[in-house]
């Protein structure tokens, strides 16, 4: 793979001189590869020895394929000009975020991009020289994608598998900010990258204003074709145009559904390409560049919101499905978040209808009554240690009248791997000493 930081240089780095027969526009209409340029030419005087002098068959080969992928789209990092600036901008900082000039002069290299190119360009997915040999050496895959977006199903970590993309941001520098979503939680070992903690989680309670726009697309359709557009208009644009800005804390700004926090729901665009052409130009010294011509328009997916455009568009795939456990539903952060921490076993002292109460509960012949448990059996003692304290104390010393002895203490642990452990009976011999403070 050969990537480029400024991919405006590739017209020099692949410049070959071509003879005057052959130029100076080559129309390959609306695809452009090896196969498209040989069936321009069978009709033509030019050859792919004299376009390409030279060049071997399989030198040819590659030079037509480095053309149409790096030289004929708008590469993303064109648009800001560094990997370190996108990087920057999609974890939610650099100098737009941190209003290092002001907002109108931090943006104004984008909004003369929105101005000028960004209704008749293709734009490449982000791919970046400075990753090619990090991604390898890392687990990502061999490949030069921003671990926020690396689409490559082969890596080993850090690989978007559902084909959908989603922004978050929580402040605007223009307008007040258009809250749709309410952020329920975010699991931090999945974006380690942008936030650089290994593992961790964060629960959010507070009804803090946040808006999430996200789009979706299918392998080898129209929408995998202008999901670069697509990634475009859901970031920067946003920016841009209504002044949203900032990642919600510990999570990337924008990137894939897998790496961003889960939240109730999302808005959703599309990025549509009509008449989509590819041209190569040969110069009067002989050097061949690509470029294209294209007209993009940029919609809302029909009304639909992000997970009503995943569902609809993998339909009948694990996509599908899974989805849900990303964009949890309108009203629905307190019920998922208290299932995920239960997982965890770190619930907060409140019930939910997801648990099961054991009380009453019959084990061995005899009855029993819930004190405390963990997991789906949740069930906190009382805060005050001194309280906790004498209700254990009262009920275990109420077998004593009619038994001359100390209630029998179950302890159930379903999720133990030794099975003996999985049901243990205490009895108590001995008499209970005194409350202490802070000894339980």
């Amino acid at each position: 793979m050969k990537l480029s930081t400024f991919a405006l240089i590739l017209p020099y780095l692949l410049a070959t001189p071509a003879a005057a027969q052959c130029g100076p526009v080559i129309d390959l209409g609306g695809t452009c590869d090896l196969a498209a340029l040989e069936g321009k030419l069978s009709t033509s005087t030019c050859t792919l020895e004299e376009l390409f002098p030279g060049q071997d068959a399989a030198s040819i080969a590659s030079t037509v394929a480095e053309l149409c992928e790096y030289d004929a789209p708008v590469q993303f990092v064109e648009i800001q000009g560094t990997y370190q600036r996108d990087h920057n901008f999609m974890d939610g900082g650099g100098a737009v975020a941190d209003g290092e000039y002001g907002f109108e002069m931090d943006t104004a290299r984008l909004k003369r991009f929105i101005d000028n190119s960004m209704d008749d360009s293709l734009i490449s997915w982000p791919e970046y020289e400075q990753k090619e040999d990090y991604n390898p050496a890392n687990g990502y895959g061999d490949n030069g994608y921003m671990t926020n977006f690396n689409i490559d199903r082969d890596a080993e970590k850090g690989s978007c598998q559902m084909n959908t993309v989603m922004c978050c941001f929580i402040e605007s520098a223009k307008d007040a900010l258009v809250d749709n979503t309410d952020v329920c939680r975010h699991d931090l070992s999945s974006s380690p990258q942008s936030n650089h903690v290994n593992s961790g989680w964060s629960v959010f309670t507070d009804d803090d204003p946040a808006h999430c726009v996200g789009f979706t697309w299918e392998d080898g359709a129209a929408s995998d074709m202008y999901k670069g557009n697509a990634l475009f208009y859901t970031s920067m644009y946003q920016t841009v145009s209504k002044g949203y800005t900032g990642n919600v804390p510990g999570a990337p700004m924008c990137a894939c559904v897998e790496q961003m926090p889960v939240v109730t729901e999302a808005a959703c665009v599309t990025a549509t390409g009509t008449a989509l052409s590819y041209q190569l130009i040969v110069d009067e010294t002989g050097s061949v560049s690509a470029t294209h011509s294209v007209t993009m328009t940029y919609g809302d997916c029909g009304g639909n919101d992000l997970k009503a455009q995943v569902k609809a568009t993998h339909a009948g795939s694990d996509i599908a499905t899974d989805i849900d456990e990303y964009l949890v539903g309108a009203n629905n952060c307190d019920d998922t978040n208290a299932e995920y921490l239960n997982s965890e076993q770190l619930l907060v002292t409140s019930a939910s209808n997801r648990f099961t109460n054991i009380d009453g509960a019959v084990e061995q012949g005899m009855t029993w009554k819930q004190i405390f448990g963990e997991g789906i059996w949740f069930l906190p003692p009382h805060l005050d240690p001194a309280e906790a304290d004498e209700e254990m104390r009262t009920l275990m010393e109420a077998c004593i009248p009619a038994l001359g002895r100390y209630c029998l203490l179950l302890r159930k642990c379903p999720s133990c791997s030794s099975e003996p452990h999985r049901n243990i009976v205490y009895q108590r011999l001995t008499a209970f000493p005194a409350y202490q403070e802070g000894i339980s």
